[in-house]
């Protein structure tokens, strides 16, 4: 393990995170006999950031761009960090003419006007950045700023009026909803900042892969797929929570994004790619490509016991592919939900 007593892992509001399960995914895979990972679907990169303070040869895949960025920043990056010098330079203004597709375009659905001019310039300030893991680092706390001020973390739909309705409240962050988003960011890059460290290997930050075809040739795999609910008929699409994320991710073509788009919210387009992990007459189909797909690999994979396809289901599936499965449980609650469930962890070798 790569010692390091200032490290803490990022805060983080993205939903599904796995960073309060890192030590017990740890205490479940430290036996296996595995010196390379591929993270399939690296969110946030907590488990990334797991493996890699492992010692391990970490490759990060996400399809979402702004998740790649994360990717760059945490996982790929050795050594690169944020200087309170470029911290200043990076939020300074000077004047001249910024663009204002957010001012324009989302007006009254996610942030106040201010808020959204303020958007306009600093994504292009960050832009302007030469040093990719320096703007990587940037963008990421940015995005996690955005995150901060919204209620529920979320972009599904415009709810700015619980930003501002006077009412009592039972639930949620209406204090860092008021933080600019100036001191936002600058908790947040200063997080990052100590989340940066060399462990001695060729970490790589992917992206931009389908699941299915995401490069082979690593010792272990880690799967933590979109989670589907049996009880529901799709299943978690990120692109529609975080679609506002990917647009700053994708700031000068974020128009084309959502040009055939008929959403109030102006929504991504949703990509094949996507659409078959959220389609209930796909899902099983495309979780056995998945395993399929990586057969020759140790699998670990993270679940939950009411999804669908089912824990029976998923143990099928690795046991026609010759797989030997063990299954480890820990019970736990959403902040949101009141149902206690099971988060499952699949060791297929």
């Amino acid at each position: 393990m790569i010692k390091n007593n200032n490290f803490t892992y990022p805060s983080t509001r993205y939903s599904g995170s796995k960073r309060r399960f890192l030590d017990w995914i740890w205490e479940n895979t430290k036996n296996l006999k595995f010196k390379s990972v591929l993270d399939v679907f690296g969110g946030t990169g907590s488990v990334s950031l797991l493996f890699k303070r492992q010692g391990k040869e970490v490759y990060y895949n996400d399809i979402l761009k702004f998740n790649q960025i994360i990717g760059t920043a945490l996982v790929e990056n050795k050594k690169e960090i944020i200087t309170d010098e470029e911290l200043k330079n990076a939020l300074s203004f000077n004047g001249g003419k910024y663009p204002d597709f957010i001012r324009r375009n989302f007006k009254g659905i996610f942030y106040y006007d201010s808020e959204n001019e303020w958007l306009d310039k600093v994504i292009i300030n960050f832009q302007r950045i030469k040093n990719k893991y320096k703007k990587a680092i940037l963008l990421s706390a940015l995005f996690q700023a955005c995150l901060a001020k919204r209620p529920f973390n979320l972009f599904h739909r415009a709810n700015l009026y619980m930003r501002r309705r006077r009412v009592q409240r039972s639930f949620g962050n209406k204090t860092t909803w008021e933080h600019p988003f100036e001191y936002l960011l600058k908790r947040f890059v200063y997080e990052y900042n100590k989340c940066i460290f060399d462990n001695g290997k060729k970490n790589k930050m992917l992206g931009g892969y389908d699941a299915l075809i995401c490069p082979n040739g690593v010792d272990l795999v880690y799967l933590d797929p979109p989670y589907f609910s049996a009880s529901n008929d799709k299943g978690t699409n990120y692109l529609e929570f975080y679609h506002f994320l990917e647009g700053l991710a994708n700031y000068n073509d974020w128009e084309n994004q959502i040009g055939l788009s008929s959403s109030k919210i102006n929504k991504f387009i949703v990509p094949f790619e996507i659409r078959r992990w959220i389609s209930k007459n796909e899902i099983i189909n495309t979780f056995k490509e998945l395993l399929l797909r990586f057969q020759n690999n140790i699998i670990v994979f993270s679940y939950q016991s009411d999804g669908f396809p089912s824990e029976e289901e998923i143990r099928t599936m690795l046991k026609k592919l010759r797989k030997k499965t063990k299954v480890y449980r820990k019970p736990h609650k959403y902040v949101l939900s009141s149902k206690m469930k099971d988060e499952l962890l699949f060791i297929a070798e």
